[in-house]
């Protein structure tokens, strides 16, 4: 679909922390998109992953806003995000979930997977946490980071579900290894890093012309393709793999 004719999301909820947007499909499959931060000068996040995560209309979208930027720390978001997709499940007659994400919304596809019952998971550039105790290292996001007074969301390991495939990328790099280097290993955690490209993973894939592939095979769920077609965009691809340090 050209993107200047692409459907716009429908609002479908708003609070005063949290905005969920919606694209309806033909087919019983959601996918849940939780957006990143945003640029600093702009009040509203963008909705990602519009045209990868419709498949030409035949998946329902709904697009996750933490307004607030807390990472879904602020006492009740975890909670609020959970109803209202709970809803959209019910109103739609969903039988299955994927979640995606980039940078804060990758790690909101990830902590959001289990609790919602996601088949699969795709995130980006993720942070392991936003809290500065748990990753001191970080300093980018302090605008955001530093209006949190309680952190709320557990570690990142404990909210893993076995059933759940998760495709997680991160760009290589020194800004990146604080994160990556502190996710969870599980035989269902596809975990890989790409070259030295750093926070800026989904614009080298959509300069080669592989986003639209390698978020359809996050969505159905395989790997070995998934792997696949990373490999064509990343010429220095490597796995983190399963109990290992990387």
């Amino acid at each position: 679909m050209n993107q200047m004719m692409r459907t716009k999301p429908a609002l479908f909820y708003a609070s005063d922390r949290v905005r969920a947007t919606a694209l309806k499909g033909s087919e019983h499959r959601l996918v849940v998109s939780f957006t990143g931060v945003g640029k600093p000068d702009t009040r509203e996040q963008t909705e990602e992953f519009v045209n990868t995560s419709h498949m030409g209309g035949r998946n329902h979208v709904l697009f996750v806003a933490d307004t607030l930027r807390s990472w879904y720390n602020t006492p009740g978001t975890h909670e609020e995000i959970l109803d209202l997709v709970e809803s959209y499940k019910r109103t739609h007659r969903i039988k299955e979930v994927v979640t995606f994400g980039n940078s804060m919304g990758g790690y909101g596809a990830i902590i959001f997977a289990g609790a919602l019952g996601a088949t699969s998971c795709l995130s980006f550039s993720a942070q392991y946490s936003a809290d500065p105790k748990t990753v001191p290292e970080e300093e980018r996001w302090m605008e955001y980071r530093s209006k949190i007074t309680h952190f709320t969301r557990p570690p990142m390991e404990t909210t893993l579900n076995e059933d759940c495939t998760y495709f997680v990328v991160h760009g290589g790099g020194d800004r990146e290894k604080p994160h990556w280097s502190r996710f969870p290993r599980a035989t269902n955690f596809n975990h890989y890093l790409a070259d030295q490209v750093g926070h800026a993973l989904g614009k080298k894939m959509k300069a080669a012309g592989k986003i639209e592939a390698i978020t359809h095979c996050a969505i159905l769920a395989r790997p070995v393709a998934f792997r696949r077609n990373l490999r064509e965009v990343f010429t220095n691809l490597r796995r983190v793999e399963k109990n290992k340090t990387a």
